[in-house]
């Protein structure tokens, strides 16, 4: 399961696993009621994210260990980047 920051057509953003950018998509915009910008599959605004971030719109939760904690603080800034720019890590 891959998470994504998505940005949705009003401006509003969030955080939501699926499959691919179009599983998110689809999930996020089912369960919030709202559009996510970008017009075909390719164009769907939605960046991958190396953590978990507020707000979360939906988060597979491990039968045994839970939900991820939301370790990126800095969404706008870590979306589309496969590990935290950060010095040091969001994590540590």
């Amino acid at each position: 399961m891959k998470g994504f920051w998505l940005t949705f057509t009003d401006g509003s953003h969030g955080y939501c696993q699926g499959d691919s950018e179009y599983d998110a998509k689809s999930i996020a915009e089912h369960l919030t009621k709202k559009v996510v910008a970008g017009g075909k599959y390719k164009d769907i605004e939605a960046k991958p994210l190396p953590y978990p971030a507020s707000p979360v719109i939906w988060q597979l939760e491990h039968p045994v260990h839970g939900r991820t904690p939301n370790f990126c603080y800095s969404p706008e800034q870590c979306a589309g980047k496969g590990s935290c720019p950060r010095q040091p890590a969001c994590t540590e």
